[in-house]
């Protein structure tokens, strides 16, 4: 849900002059903005799946780097399913591609797909739009489904963002020797995330995809009555060192 105190789901990816975004939920463009960083300078955005909260500012960040006159190059790596309709939508709020005033280049990916450039990144498949199978079936709608997880080495540390997933299980076997592991709270038991915890090779786990403030305020209290001390909430503009 909409904050007023929060954006939704958008990461920002730093690794020397690369500026690398993931995920472009409501209010990422403010917050981008708002933290500091050059939108000229952003070379790709990575969207894990489709629900709006993960991509509703997609076409909003390229109509202000087009309003900006950047010349520079944007490349982003879409769901497969996602492609077209994107197309679609761009023509529909008129950021035709022939008079954009940047280079805005369009791939497509899947399951086990791997960039390899400034850094590494994975992505992993996860079931968070299954439980829409019957609903795809019965319309016949051309949906794939398709939701992906990110596992990213960069600077000689690994973290691993899990974006949303359909149950804790997508995940457990990649929170391994990890420096962070990102891990939304609103689709999976908070009980699970701290067993895991307790004998797991993560250095630190990030929470986010948090609920409102009561919710988050529980959430701290069950984390301190666990004892457990490599569990934080996520915030805007927090800033991890790789």
């Amino acid at each position: 849900m909409p904050n007023p105190h929060r954006a939704c789901s958008g990461y920002l990816l730093n690794v020397g002059e690369s500026l690398n975004l993931i995920d472009c939920g409501g209010g990422v463009t403010s917050s981008f903005l708002r933290c500091g960083f050059d939108p000229l300078k952003l070379d790709r955005i990575f969207i894990s799946h489709t629900h709006s909260d993960h991509v509703a500012e997609l076409a909003l960040f390229i109509q202000m780097l087009h309003v900006l006159e950047s010349g520079s190059k944007l490349t982003l790596f879409l769901p497969s399913e996602f492609v077209q309709p994107f197309e679609d939508y761009l023509v529909a709020v008129y950021l035709v591609r022939e008079r954009l005033s940047l280079e805005l280049e369009i791939r497509d990916y899947a399951d086990g797909f791997v960039y390899d450039g400034e850094f590494r990144l994975t992505a992993i498949s996860n079931m968070h739009h299954a439980k829409l199978a019957p609903i795809i079936k019965q319309l016949g709608l051309p949906l794939k489904m398709q939701s992906h997880s990110f596992r990213i080495e960069a600077g000689g540390k690994s973290l691993f963002y899990s974006a949303d997933i359909g149950s804790f299980e997508d995940i457990t076997d990649h929170l391994d020797q990890l420096d962070y592991a990102i891990i939304e709270t609103t689709h999976i038991p908070l009980e699970q995330i701290i067993e895991h915890a307790r004998s797991s090779s993560v250095k630190q786990y990030i929470l986010t995809h948090l609920g409102d403030d009561n919710e988050v305020s529980t959430l701290q209290e069950q984390i301190v009555e666990s004892g457990i001390r490599n569990i934080t909430f996520a915030e805007d503009g927090m800033r991890l060192e790789l």
